[in-house]
């Protein structure tokens, strides 16, 4: 992946932000960055993301390349109304300035939590459980499902969208054969902290022998297909909940 995009670290976002030399900057121009980063500077220090700029169909994107407001936890210090977006490519959350339309990359063992849309997800640093990347977090309870969206780039000379790319593509082009799959993987964490990988509904339900029955009914008689396993899952925590 480091043929297809390049990272600039630090300071060096600053200068590129502004496009001319800090030296050079106008008095309005540096107050304009201090006034939209105030006191949060800390989560612009990072690399700076540049997009991928060969051509794909699909997106690099946990859903959709607009970033939307949340609120996270980088080193410890909470941020409210940032505008995130997850790069599901990399692992990496994104984070962009106020009325700018650059961006920088965090690394998920530097953000313990953050909200994107109303989801809660977690990161998850190499020395972690599970393997390093960024989880959205389904129940509210003890019990609760870890999901994970990967973007991996991959080529084919057949038709690539919907079914086959794992989500639908409105500006499939087929003047290219590269396009972003997307693999989701799901993770069963019960009272006690143990994580084990769901491969579908009955690895769901295996963790509720008791109820198997019941929980097969509620989600039948609310419309639910297990082809929306997300929602699945929701249902089923929630009425399973202590």
């Amino acid at each position: 992946m480091a043929n297809f995009k390049k990272l600039f670290i630090g300071s060096v976002f600053i200068l590129a932000m502004c496009g001319t030399p800090l030296g050079a900057q106008e008095p309005d121009e540096i107050h304009a960055y201090q006034q939209a980063v105030k006191d949060r500077a800390i989560l612009y220090r990072g690399e700076q993301f540049l997009p991928y700029t060969f051509r794909a169909n699909g997106n690099p994107f946990w859903e959709k390349d607009a970033f939307k407001k949340g609120d996270i936890t980088f080193e410890g210090n909470l941020y409210h109304d940032v505008l995130i977006n997850v790069d599901a490519n990399a692992q990496r959350v994104l984070v962009q300035l106020p009325s700018n339309p650059f961006a920088v990359t965090l690394a998920p063992e530097l953000v313990s939590s953050f909200t994107m849309g109303g989801r809660r997800f977690e990161g998850v640093g190499p020395d972690g459980i599970l393997p390093e990347g960024i989880y959205e977090i389904i129940g509210e309870g003890p019990e609760r499902v870890y999901k994970r969206v990967d973007k991996p780039v991959l080529t084919s000379t057949n038709y690539v969208n919907g079914d086959p790319i794992g989500y639908n593509d409105k500006n499939y082009r087929s003047d290219t054969h590269v396009y972003f799959a997307m693999k989701r993987s799901y993770f069963f964490r019960d009272a006690e902290g143990r994580f084990t990988r769901l491969k579908g509904k009955r690895a769901l339900l295996r963790h509720f022998p008791e109820r198997r029955a019941e929980l097969r009914k509620a989600v039948k008689n609310t419309g639910l297909k297990w082809k929306d396993f997300d929602a699945c899952c929701e249902l089923v925590l929630k009425l399973t909940s202590r």
